[in-house]
């Protein structure tokens, strides 16, 4: 048996794969192997796998399809040999003695995780490492409970930066939500790990080089949007599953919930924060009513931009938004943004789509549509979209109503958002599950920009 198995999921990493894999074949613990999880790449990434595992016979490669990372950490579980398992990503890289280092804190320890801190690394536009203390004031060197400690459950979500116990990960059926793209599936990883663990091994010395100068993101992806939502529901339907310390899990859940949520929000490009924004306050009002506010593990500073949310989302929403406006036209040698460059982002978006889907013939969708047209937007590139047609026409200035289950050619349009506040979330889930990735809404920033339009066309 292999003392480690490292799990590196790779796609279209091409220019740092060397670096991480070189790290990995240097490491001072030899019983390892290294499972390459190539998930369809179409960059060199598979040339330089093949390139490293002539040099080195502990290297593995798997080719699969592009399923994305969930599905690709699952496949690396499924085939690691090895007593523990460790992850390492791919444009990422570790120090020499990692693996034997960590190895031995688990041997010494019995853990079923040890986890160590890291460094973030930028090789732009200097080469620089700063040290990340992710534990905190939490002990270390000690063997924790996490149940017994919550704080635990809501440090930095590292995966990467630890060792587990294979025979734990089986035992608990621990696996990862294959949800698409890289998208949050290490916080109901490690929500899992955390819950079931009665042996935690925090180490402060720090061996991962975590990549910060990699700036291919998926945050603007917008069928990205609800991802970090899908990951909550995930933690909750484990919980429930599992039966065990079920309240206590739900009030470290309601904390977690609220710092990832409002991370993925303010993470976002400019035109997709409101339709998680609109999430976010739903699940903020189910923790309220549910009395999880009154748990320990929620600070007076949490509690109180809570009860801000709740008490005037809109007013929220523009006070915060407007720092994460599109990059696409942001100036970046003007002073602090503002609201209107938020809307601005928002209708630049629509109008540089190649066709557009009002959802709502009403007065909102109305409105949008002028604005359009008032920008020289193709008519024929539009169309209005209902739930249902009854009581609706089938043109509306020239423009095509169409009910929603007959807007099959209409996949690849920017379908903007055109109802009131309250059918919007509904809505948004309707047309996800539809399988629309484009999605903008109306929300008061986006109003606000089209009614000052007017004000300046008149």
């Amino acid at each position: 048996m292999k003392k480690v198995s490292i799990v590196v999921p790779i796609y279209n990493v091409e220019k740092y794969l060397g670096q991480c894999l070189e790290s990995l074949c240097k490491q001072t613990l030899q019983e390892i192997e290294i499972l390459c999880i190539n998930d369809g790449s179409t960059d060199r990434s598979k040339e330089i796998l093949e390139e490293y595992q002539k040099q080195d016979s502990r290297i593995v490669v798997i080719e699969k399809p592009n399923t994305g990372y969930g599905h690709s950490m699952n496949v690396g579980l499924d085939r690691a040999s090895g007593k523990y398992l460790a992850i390492v990503e791919s444009d990422d890289f570790i120090a020499p003695d990692m693996m034997e280092q960590l190895y031995q804190e688990a041997e010494h320890t019995g853990a079923d995780l040890v986890k160590s801190n890291c460094y973030f690394y930028r090789d732009k536009p200097k080469e620089e490492n700063q040290f990340v203390n992710i534990f905190g004031e939490l002990p270390t060197r000690e063997l924790i409970c996490p149940i017994n400690l919550p704080e635990i459950f809501l440090k930095l979500q590292t995966i990467w930066s630890g060792m587990y116990r294979r025979e734990f990960l089986v035992e608990n059926q621990i696996r990862f939500h294959e949800t698409p793209g890289a998208s949050y599936q290490d916080v109901s990883f490690s929500f899992q790990v955390y819950a079931c663990a009665t042996k935690v091994w925090l180490v402060p010395e720090a061996y991962y080089y975590y990549r910060t100068s990699n700036l291919t993101s998926s945050v603007k992806a917008p069928n990205k949007v609800f991802c970090i939502c899908e990951e909550l529901e995930k933690i909750n339907q484990f919980i429930e599953e599992r039966g065990k310390e079920e309240e206590a899990l739900k009030r470290i859940a309601s904390r977690l919930g609220y710092r990832v949520l409002l991370e993925s929000y303010h993470g976002l490009a400019s035109a997709f924060q409101y339709a998680l924004f609109l999430r976010m306050v739903e699940y903020l009002k189910s923790y309220k009513e549910k009395g999880y506010l009154d748990d320990p593990i929620w600070d007076k500073k949490a509690i109180e931009e809570v009860e801000k949310i709740r008490k005037n989302p809109n007013q929220y929403f523009m006070e915060t938004a407007k720092s994460f406006a599109d990059e696409r036209i942001k100036d970046k040698n003007s002073p602090a943004l503002n609201n209107k460059i938020y809307g601005k982002a928002v209708l630049k978006e629509v109008l540089e789509s190649e066709k557009v889907m009002i959802y709502g013939a009403g007065k909102i969708g109305k409105e949008v549509v002028t604005y359009l047209m008032e920008k020289n937007y193709p008519k024929q590139s539009l169309c209005f979209v209902v739930t249902t047609k009854e009581g609706n026409p089938s043109y509306i200035e020239g423009i095509p109503v169409l009910e929603i289950g007959q807007c099959g050619e209409w996949k690849e349009a920017m379908v903007v958002v055109a109802v009131k506040e309250q059918s919007q979330f509904e809505i948004l889930q309707r047309l996800e599950h539809m399988g629309f990735n484009k999605m903008v809404v109306v929300d008061p920033l986006v109003w606000q920009e089209i009614k000052e339009n007017k004000e300046r066309e008149r």
